[in-house]
């Protein structure tokens, strides 16, 4: 596996994946730019350019993989292993600019949007609950057949755009009349609650991601030990 992995980073995946995890979250320092979209540049390069474009279709990377003396489960390990550190990587080079990002904010006031430590912290936990989502849908239709990416990456990118949006912007939306939230009972629940009950929350995420991504390891084995390659 450590060999397959060896091969993943440093021959499948686009040189471009690594500015899409490294460098677009740096965006979130841009005033006013919504902070969940930080997290959404990833999707469409690991599902382009990592399963698709460039290195993917036109070299037949998947049916390279498969003429080597490795099993089929190990190919859908490998990659999903490979997807998910992209992931970490966004949400770690994420969580390093939220200080300068909040302290921006507030330096701006009025004129920004000032966002508070819980609801950092909860989106964190949605963004990792939206991958979890990505990578179901994406794993599942990608290996159904091997073949088919744009469908994969168009219903998987809007997918986590819709999620995010619904439950980090919609939801605990406020009325900027009354400056009372819509919703108050959820608005309460994961935006104005202590910090650490936040991250309660975001163990929780990544408990039911780490669940989630063995299943999707499960059933996309068995769907491409189906796939004649």
């Amino acid at each position: 596996m450590k060999k397959l992995l060896y091969k993943e980073f440093t021959l499948s995946m686009h040189p471009m994946c690594y500015v899409f995890a490294l460098v677009f979250p740096i965006l979130i320092l841009i005033p006013n730019f919504p902070l969940f979209v930080g997290t959404l540049y990833i999707i469409p390069s690991f599902s382009i350019l990592f399963l698709g474009a460039n290195k993917g279709k036109q070299s037949n990377d998947l049916f390279y993989t498969a003429l080597l003396p490795i099993r089929k489960q190990d190919i859908v390990k490998a990659r999903l292993l490979s997807v998910i550190a992209l992931e970490a990587i966004t949400l770690t080079m994420m969580a390093i600019f939220v200080p300068a990002k909040m302290a921006i904010e507030q330096a701006m006031g009025s004129e920004g949007q000032v966002f508070t430590t819980a609801g950092i912290i909860s989106s964190f936990a949605f963004s990792i609950l939206g991958y979890m989502v990505v990578n179901t849908i994406f794993f599942l239709m990608f290996y159904h057949n091997g073949r088919s990416i744009i469908a994969p990456t168009l219903i998987s990118t809007f997918t986590y755009l819709i999620f995010i949006l619904v439950f980090t912007s919609v939801l605990p939306a406020v009325n900027p009349e009354t400056g009372e939230a819509i919703i108050p009972g959820y608005y309460n629940i994961f935006v104005n609650t202590h910090p650490g009950i936040q991250f309660a929350y975001v163990g929780a995420a990544m408990v039911l991601f780490a669940i989630d991504a063995f299943l999707i390891y499960k059933k996309a084995s068995q769907e491409l030990l189906k796939v004649d390659l």
